[in-house]
């Protein structure tokens, strides 16, 4: 499950470049399953998240 918190930010960073949270969730994803092949562990799903968080503030 992906946490409340984390949805609303992408819901709010998504509003505000008039595109679906949904879309950037899996834009962000992505990135991380191509970024340097790291496996996608709970670490490093938290470390994206926080980064895009902070693009959204």
């Amino acid at each position: 499950m992906i946490d409340d918190d984390v949805i609303e930010a992408f819901r709010a960073k998504a509003d505000a470049a008039g595109r679906g949270y949904q879309t950037l969730i899996n834009e962000a994803l992505r990135a991380s399953l191509t970024e340097n092949e790291r496996p996608l562990t709970a670490k490093v799903m938290r470390k994206i998240v926080r980064e895009e968080l902070a693009h959204a503030r």
